[in-house]
């Protein structure tokens, strides 16, 4: 979903007709031509200018509002800005609830959001919006709803629902046997044998992925599944080649996750550990997954309060709200609270995880367990040495750098660091900040931080950010000391 460079007719709109916000005029006034300005921005990334003549589209077409509210949303998924592109599908969806296209997109967002409860909700939505449809409607959509109930299978699933998510694929399939499918088998197949891996049925999920495998030898996600299979039928030399197969193949990166738990689970903890240094370095954008399963190796290792640790930070800010996540992150913390004797801080860590899945029925059982169980004997949260050859693969490895707070906006706690080496400002979340510091960020502040990536957005930010560095002010010499307001922190302009 990359957004596309705008071509030489959107240069040509946008060098006349860029400014007719501005400008007004009669031309103000006419949908056609603001149509073509606003897709000529959408195309050149000027997300606040394509906003704004979509939506002046809206207000001259109020019949067709849904139509224009939806491209707003679509340039922001293209952008892979999901939260906001799920806010402009539900205004869409608020004056066209059956929106088919939107009710899929919405679904898409959310899904990568790693939110599958209201995902599936969404994509339910849409698929009974289909199904309602004149036929003529639906021929012309047939292929989008193979991608509804496709999505709704793998989110249905990750919710526990597998009996739903067969029925979904079974659908999926009865429109997909044209030559021009959208969904390809070998898919189709690696999504079912999913759902029987989860009910525990692995001789089922491996005759679905041998099938797969024939169609499609190269699918990381087909090895690293069928991996998954012959490892729970105890054949671990084909499972454990499999996930190297899976390793070396192109997008392969992902399957490094599934090798590191197999080698965790049969006690090769070093080559674990260097098989997640080697998902860090690989795969960025899944960085709290790979902390997640750094955390379980941790406590393998006999390194509790290191496990502790890295989750606390997933949890201050690292983590999705309302994911999957979030719930994931929150559930590990309740286990080591528990099992050292801590009944209070595990039941409050549940609690934790239930804000992000109200209707996580595992959470809600775990919870109704320890208010009638008694923990073990209490015992401090302490780690075992660590080997000397583990040391630099668990080390965090960031560079720390200097720098000093650019712009603070309170109210939304968020603001930008300019580098000490004078680079591009970076965006940093107060969550980010101590918790006894946060009360003392200001403009002007300087700091110490490590950069990292963004789980939600996949863009670079601030993180375990430090105050007080007293030599940055002569790092920075000049720069820029005019533009910073002494005052302190600033509300930020209204989106």
């Amino acid at each position: 979903m990359n957004e596309p460079g705008p071509s030489r007719d959107h240069d040509a709109v946008l060098r006349r007709f860029g400014d007719l916000d501005e400008r007004g005029g009669p031309d103000w006034d006419d949908v056609d031509l603001l149509l073509q300005v606003a897709r000529a921005h959408s195309a050149a990334g000027n997300g606040a200018k394509a906003e704004r003549f979509f939506l002046r589209c809206a207000e001259l077409q109020p019949r067709r509002a849904a139509l224009h509210l939806a491209q707003i949303g679509w340039f922001y998924q293209r952008s892979k800005r999901w939260a906001r592109a799920i806010g402009w599908y539900e205004r869409a969806l608020s004056t066209f609830p059956d929106y088919h296209l939107v009710l899929f997109r919405k679904g898409d967002s959310l899904e990568r959001l790693h939110r599958p409860r209201e995902a599936a909700a969404s994509l339910e939505a849409a698929a009974a919006a289909w199904d309602a449809a004149a036929e003529a409607q639906r021929q012309r959509s047939i292929g989008i709803q193979a991608q509804v109930l496709f999505h709704l299978a793998r989110n249905l699933r990750e919710v526990g629902d597998t009996v739903a998510a067969r029925a979904a694929i079974a659908r999926c399939r009865e429109l997909e046997t044209r030559p021009d499918a959208v969904v390809k088998p070998e898919h189709l197949l690696a999504s079912e044998a999913a759902t029987y891996l989860q009910d525990g049925e692995a001789e089922a999920a491996r005759a679905l992925l041998e099938e797969a495998r024939r169609l499609d030898p190269s699918s990381a996600v087909v090895l690293e599944r069928l991996a998954e299979a012959e490892a729970a039928l105890g054949r671990d030399d084909e499972a454990e080649a499999l996930l190297h197969q899976a390793v070396s193949r192109p997008n392969g990166a992902v399957a490094l996750l599934g090798l590191s738990r197999f080698l965790v689970r049969r006690g090769r903890l070093a080559q674990a550990a260097a098989t997640l240094r080697q998902a860090l370095d690989l795969h960025p954008r899944g960085e709290v997954q790979i902390r997640i399963e750094m955390a379980a190796l941790e406590r393998a290792l006999g390194r509790d309060r290191s496990a502790l640790e890295t989750l606390q930070r997933l949890a201050s800010g690292r983590v999705p709200p309302q994911s999957r996540l979030a719930v994931a992150v929150h559930r590990a913390i309740a286990d080591i609270a528990w099992d050292h004797g801590d009944g209070d801080g595990a039941k409050a860590a549940f609690e934790a995880a239930l804000v992000h899945d109200p209707e996580d029925r595992i959470l809600l059982g775990r919870i109704a367990e320890i208010d009638r169980e008694t923990p073990p004997a209490s015992r401090e949260i302490v780690d075992a040495p660590l080997a000397p050859e583990l040391v630099d693969l668990l080390s965090e490895r960031h560079t720390r750098l200097r720098g000093r707070i650019a712009s603070y906006f309170v109210d939304r706690g968020f603001g930008f660091i300019a580098p000490a080496d004078g680079g591009r400002s970076i965006f940093f979340h107060v969550s980010h900040v101590p918790t006894d510091g946060a009360g003392r960020v200001c403009e002007g502040l300087a700091v110490t931080y490590v950069v990292a990536t963004n789980a939600r957005t996949g863009k670079t930010q601030a993180e375990e950010i430090r105050l007080g560095d007293e030599d940055v002010g002569e790092a920075l010499g000049g720069a820029d000391d005019a533009d910073l307001d002494a005052s302190g922190p600033r509300r930020a302009p209204e989106a």
